[in-house]
């Protein structure tokens, strides 16, 4: 949260009474023009002098873990209220000293693309039209998330990068994808409280998801993949040198390539990649049941995946095993052809190290399209059909210690123009030249 103490005669910022995780105390006369110094004290409480040039003001104490300071005798401070019990707030400044400094440590190739006087623009346009953008996003957020509950946010200026807290973030600048990534962790990490050192991928992983599909939300839904970024990534990480599992504790990464590559990217993917698995809608009802149940309750992957198998009816621990406990990758193929009694046969060959189910799409000369279906044996399920105005072929489960496996479709082998695993490129699929076929006949 924001804390910003100006004089006001009616409250006394002493008073612990005044205080609180929602409250804003101010002063109006100036508001945000004090210098903070701090003394540490027992009991983890702070006292916090509040000084304008060398005299003192007033003083408060605070309990320093629940709390986020900001001041600044520059800040411009933004507020709207986007809906009944919410306020969002903006604590910025322009200031061309700062903005020059940071422009001067940029690359020679981005200082070429963003001149410096465009630099000066771009943040102050970013930066007063933070809490438009933070508007537009908050429906979809609360929809597909779980409600905001808190009643105030704050977006500030400050600090080198972006840094989340509680109803707070701190942030050098106010471009889309800070704003967006270091909100969500308002649900992944500050209402879950999941235990970042053992489990970053749930905190990064799932705020870097959300921050996807809120980016592609606000962009009017065009990208078909917005995933695609943290699929590449993991990818290249998995065919290194450097690949570690994700049970790995945070403080005992070999890297900081691969600490940041799994938290980040493979966190965001086992969430795309669980939509592969029990289906997209499915997938969206989990993170909302994950919300209700477990925020303020310190969840842990096992009981995200008992929320998930209990909404999608499948068996998945099996896919934590594989792809969280272990370094084992996928590599699904298509095998070979042919046709028997007037009907398709499809052959395909796990070439990975971990099993999956198998979406297939078949497209034919007469410019129609079919799918097929092939669960895995350790789901003890089918997921539902994604497109249920599309024919799809359900086959038999592929046990998982089987290198191929044979599908039967009812068309004419001649009829097929082409084949392809995966269409939507929604699993970590690590050789996809493998997985489409062309026909010329």
């Amino acid at each position: 949260m924001t804390r910003s103490v100006e004089h006001d005669k009616s409250t006394d910022p002493g008073d612990p009474s005044q205080s609180g995780p929602n409250k804003v105390l101010s002063y109006p006369r100036r508001f945000g023009h004090y210098e903070i110094l701090k003394e540490l004290g027992r009991g983890g409480m702070a006292t916090v002098y509040l000084a304008n040039d060398t005299r003192l003001e007033r003083k408060i104490a605070l309990k320093v873990p629940h709390k986020t300071v900001a001041a600044d005798p520059e800040y411009i401070h933004a507020s709207r209220t986007v809906r009944d019990g919410l306020v969002l707030h903006a604590f910025y400044k322009v200031s061309r000293p700062a903005l020059e400094k940071q422009w001067t440590t940029m690359s020679d190739v981005m200082r070429r693309q963003m001149p410096l006087e465009a630099y000066i623009a771009r943040t102050q346009r970013e930066w007063e039209g933070v809490l438009d953008l933070a508007a537009r996003a908050l429906p979809y957020m609360d929809k597909t998330f779980g409600k905001y509950p808190y009643r105030q946010y704050s977006f500030i200026q400050g600090g080198d990068g972006g840094m989340e807290y509680p109803m707070a973030t701190l942030l050098k600048g106010a471009g889309e994808g800070v704003v967006i990534h270091e909100w969500m962790h308002c649900w992944y990490q500050m209402m879950m409280g999941t235990n970042e050192s053992l489990h970053a991928w749930m905190d990064e992983g799932f705020t870097s998801y959300g921050e996807a599909r809120v980016a592609n939300f606000l962009d009017g839904g065009q990208d078909p993949n917005p995933h695609l970024p943290a699929f590449q990534s993991y990818m290249r990480l998995a065919r290194s040198e450097h690949n570690e599992p994700l049970t790995t504790h945070s403080d005992q990464y070999a890297s900081n390539y691969a600490y940041s590559t799994n938290a980040y990217s493979k966190g965001e993917v086992f969430l795309e990649q669980l939509g592969y698995i029990v289906g997209a809608d499915v997938r969206d009802r989990i993170l909302l049941a994950y919300y209700d149940r477990w925020r303020f309750k310190h969840p842990t992957p096992a009981d995200f995946i008992r929320v998930a198998e209990e909404l999608s009816g499948l068996q998945l621990d099996w896919y934590r095993t594989f792809f969280v406990n272990t370094n084992k990758t996928i590599d699904y193929a298509i095998d070979s052809l042919w046709e028997e009694k007037g009907r398709m046969r499809i052959r395909l060959r796990n070439a990975g190290t971990m099993p999956m189910p198998v979406d297939l799409e078949l497209r034919f000369k007469d410019g129609s399209r079919e799918t097929a279906y092939i669960p895995q044996y350790l789901m003890f399920g089918t997921k539902a059909n994604e497109e249920p105005s599309v024919k799809r072929t359900v086959g038999t489960p592929w046990k998982w210690t089987h290198p191929t496996y044979t599908i039967e479709i009812e068309r004419r082998l001649t009829d097929l123009k082409s084949l392809e695993i995966d269409p939507r490129q929604r699993t970590a699929d690590m050789e996809r030249r493998n997985n489409r076929l062309e026909l010329n006949w």
